[in-house]
């Protein structure tokens, strides 16, 4: 477990998957506590906090994809803390189906794995949870447990006193995002990632007029520290004019940046 720069804000990541810990006023909260290793890993550095599992205040999630949500049934076998999801998940626990990208969109996003070093069993992991839980793997959203509340835009996210959330679709229909306005700090899940030390509003998108709209929506706040669910928290004045809109071609020399650019499919 790393602290984020000076914010009472604290990462766990395997690879490239993050999980942050948010030290709230009534306990801490876990946003996107995704594989299960990394759950683990974030209970384990909740107790060199000096907090134990049973101090949680809540798990919250930005979108219901399995390397998001796939961590938390590790949490709920040992202390039954409430789960908040984004609100688009009541329609998919009542049957919609989720939207989902291809293969293409994959490619897109293929430098971001160079971002840490590579860990197969990570890989694995993911394989095995994107068969087994939330979306993506399943045709439906596939939970193996029951949501204690759902999300929606402006609503103050349970535990995280003056944070608000925010509705960010594109990646998926279901993404939200959460915005604390004080300390201009996002925590962007995969509406944004970052790759090479710039944000980039994700290329891996259902719906582009919908990732357009929330790149121009997150663009207009004040955004001095990003955490993002995949790659390196970013902290600067810089972020916004620095950053890649998701319809821009990753740079570097990289083999998977090559790929990424040369076998993509760019057009919307």
């Amino acid at each position: 477990m790393e602290r984020v720069f000076d914010l009472p804000i604290h990462r766990n990541h395997r690879w490239i998957f993050n999980c942050f810990t948010v030290e709230g006023a009534s306990g801490p909260v876990l946003v996107d506590p995704g594989l299960p290793s990394v759950a683990d890993d974030a209970i384990t550095g909740l107790a060199r906090l000096g907090h134990d599992i049973d101090s949680i205040t809540a798990l919250v999630c930005t979108h219901t994809h399995s390397d998001h949500v796939g961590g938390i049934p590790n949490i709920l076998d040992a202390a039954p803390v409430p789960v908040y999801l984004p609100g688009r998940c009541e329609s998919y626990l009542d049957g919609e189906q989720p939207r989902v990208f291809g293969l293409m969109h994959n490619v897109r996003f293929l430098p971001v794995l160079a971002e840490e070093r590579f860990h197969l069993p990570t890989l694995r992991e993911l394989a095995r949870a994107g068969r087994t839980i939330g979306f993506g793997g399943p045709r439906h959203l596939t939970l193996p447990f029951d949501p204690s509340g759902f999300l929606s835009q402006d609503t103050e996210p349970e535990g995280l006193t003056g944070w608000e959330t925010i509705e960010a679709p594109g990646h998926t229909d279901d993404s939200i995002c959460f915005y604390h306005r004080d300390t201009a700090t996002l925590l962007s899940g995969d509406a944004v990632v970052t790759l090479d030390g710039r944000a980039w509003f994700n290329p891996e998108w259902v719906d582009p007029e919908l990732s357009a709209e929330s790149e121009e929506m997150l663009r207009s706040l004040e955004v001095r520290h990003l955490l993002p669910g995949h790659g390196q928290p970013l902290e600067g004045a810089d972020i916004w004019p620095r950053a890649l809109s998701f319809t821009d071609r990753p740079e570097g020399k990289g083999l998977l940046a090559r790929c990424s650019r040369r076998l993509g499919r760019w057009g919307r």
